[in-house]
């Protein structure tokens, strides 16, 4: 590779990984600012995708003769109806979403605490997996005592994931940027 073409190439790197990054940065903001909106959002974006799902598989039951089956069928019109149920009512989605989502980080933290005490005796780093389950049981409790402010917490989360990724992206872009104007 020519030093022309490599200037080029980490010129042009550089500059989609800082767009990349502001993007992020915008998303975050928005999540950051919005985040009731956010979680709504994806209760849209579930009942959309649940509904797509549920033609699909009602197509499938009657567009293919040899596979007929009566349960997909009844999984397309369970399918419609969730995904109606998300548009209508997306609180109800929200709702079930950090409920499952509580049970989930209960159960899982209740694991992760058996795990380390069973390890206790070989690993010297037995704490870290229990006090990882802590935190899971803690914030499954979060979630089934007070749904909502459990999934503003997640939205949060994905804010502040955002937010460090954009700004990640942006360094590398700069950087990149950098090696291609030292090639110059």
């Amino acid at each position: 590779m020519s030093a022309i073409a490599a200037r080029k190439l980490y010129k042009h790197s550089g500059t989609g990984l800082i767009f990349r990054g502001a993007l992020a940065l915008l998303l975050a903001l928005a999540v950051a600012s919005l985040p009731v909106a956010t979680v709504f959002a994806l209760a849209y974006v579930f009942g959309i995708y649940a509904m797509t799902d549920g033609l699909a598989n009602l197509a499938h039951y009657y567009y293919d003769p040899v596979r007929h089956s009566r349960w997909s069928m009844i999984g397309g019109i369970a399918s419609v109806a969730v995904g109606l149920v998300a548009v209508s009512w997306p609180g109800i989605a929200v709702a079930a979403l950090a409920l499952l989502t509580g049970i989930w980080a209960l159960a899982l933290g209740i694991t992760q605490i058996f795990i380390a005490l069973e390890g206790r005796t070989t690993l010297r780093a037995w704490r870290s997996p229990a006090l990882t389950g802590f935190v899971l049981i803690a914030f499954g409790i979060l979630l089934l005592v007070n749904p909502g402010i459990g999934i503003l917490a997640l939205s949060g989360l994905l804010a502040a994931f955002t937010a460090v990724a954009g700004l990640l992206l942006v360094v590398s872009g700069f950087s990149m940027r950098r090696v291609a104007a030292l090639r110059a």
